[in-house]
């Protein structure tokens, strides 16, 4: 599978789904383990892939801090928390999503691709509400009321444009070779 579908599945899952009361969130942490390995197959699929490194980490933190707080007591304490730290805990996973639009979208329009220009804006409404949410909780701006929900569908455009765009040659999904299109095409004309 092309790597940026293993990402996309991923981002479905943590975005979709939601852990039953009392019970470990397994899902946000497959979903972050789905993002994990899309993650390394881009990386190695696409060794010029710019932010690689920092990719790879912001990666594992969100799969980290999924793991610390999947068990239901560590939901229960953050839903509790001062709302600093449920920002914070949910930065590796925006970080990485603003990360990797940043890579993608520059390396489509260096490919000439028109779909650039949506990978740059999804990174910037997920910039948008990272720092409106400081804002709006440590500032006090009260008039940002809302404007995660860009956040939001940021998230949404990524998981898209990972699903869309999966397949071009730019986005790290391997291209067959002239010997093995070569021969699917005798196959093609034998059976034909």
């Amino acid at each position: 599978m092309k790597p940026l579908y293993w990402i996309a599945i991923g981002l479905a899952v943590v975005v979709f789904t939601a852990a039953p009361p009392g019970k470990v969130d397994a899902a946000e942490v497959l979903g972050c383990l789905l993002v994990l390995v899309g993650c390394l197959r881009l990386v190695r699929a696409a060794p010029d892939l710019s932010l690689r490194l920092t990719l790879g980490y912001l990666a594992v933190l969100a799969l980290v801090v999924a793991v610390v707080l999947s068990p239901p007591a560590a939901r229960a304490w953050l839903d509790d928390a001062d709302p600093a730290l449920v920002w914070a805990a949910s930065l590796p996973a925006l970080g990485f999503q603003a990360a990797l639009s940043h890579a993608l979208g520059s390396r489509a329009r260096a490919a000439g691709s028109r779909s650039g220009w949506w990978w740059h804006l999804a990174e910037a409404a997920i910039l948008l509400a990272v720092v409106s949410n400081v804002l709006y909780d440590g500032a006090g701006w009260r008039w940002l009321y809302g404007v995660g929900t860009v956040g939001l569908a940021g998230v949404l455009l990524v998981i898209v444009l990972c699903a869309l765009q999966g397949s071009a040659p730019w986005a790290g999904a391997v291209e067959l070779s002239p010997r093995s299109s070569r021969g699917s095409s005798r196959r093609a004309r034998r059976t034909g």
